[in-house]
């Protein structure tokens, strides 16, 4: 059975509301093989291989963070730097073209969390979530991932979210990342 490896990177979990449950719910999944970056990897120092060799038998790769100053945290970058590495994911051709190899045909997807409301990302000047975050949609793509839609919650920064509304979401990302 083909698993979807879900790769958490939250440098505060435990004051996490959203990703923390996100985590409780599918990390029990048995197709799911759900990482949590800086549990594994508090260092940085990414053991490279063993995640390269975890890739091989993945269909859906699904990014998981809070979005921090118009990005993603650090430790989930130094990942994409690290692991997905020339010779590996990609290399130049003998015509001077990207090729891309490992991920090819595998599904992405991100489940992205925000302290701002919705609203601070429309309008003149702003930048949509997705314009943020084009570096990591534009390099799974040259990758040769299929983008899936983006999971997207708006301010958790403006209080406590109300239970049913958390429950819904969870619920909805849930569907969304077993969904083949």
């Amino acid at each position: 059975m083909k698993k979807i490896l879900v790769l958490l990177a939250h440098d505060d979990l435990e004051k996490s509301l959203v990703n923390k449950r996100i985590k409780e719910e599918l990390s029990c999944e048995e197709n799911i093989l759900y990482k949590d970056l800086n549990e594994l990897y508090p260092d940085y120092n990414i053991d490279v291989k063993k995640e390269q060799e975890d890739l091989k038998d993945i269909s859906k790769i699904v990014f998981q963070f809070p979005m921090y100053w118009y990005s993603a945290p650090a430790l989930l970058k130094r990942w994409v730097d690290s692991v997905l590495e020339y010779g590996y994911s990609y290399v130049i051709n003998d015509k001077g073209d990207f090729e891309a190899l490992a991920l090819k045909g595998k599904k992405f997807q991100t489940l992205v969390s925000m302290g701002a409301k919705e609203e601070s990302f429309y309008g003149e000047d702003r930048l949509s979530v997705k314009e943020c975050l084009n570096s990591y949609f534009y390099t799974m793509e040259m990758l040769g991932t299929k983008k899936i839609e983006p999971s997207f919650i708006y301010g958790l920064g403006y209080g406590d979210i109300e239970e049913e509304r958390l429950h819904s979401y969870i619920q909805e990302v849930k569907e969304k990342v077993l969904e083949s």
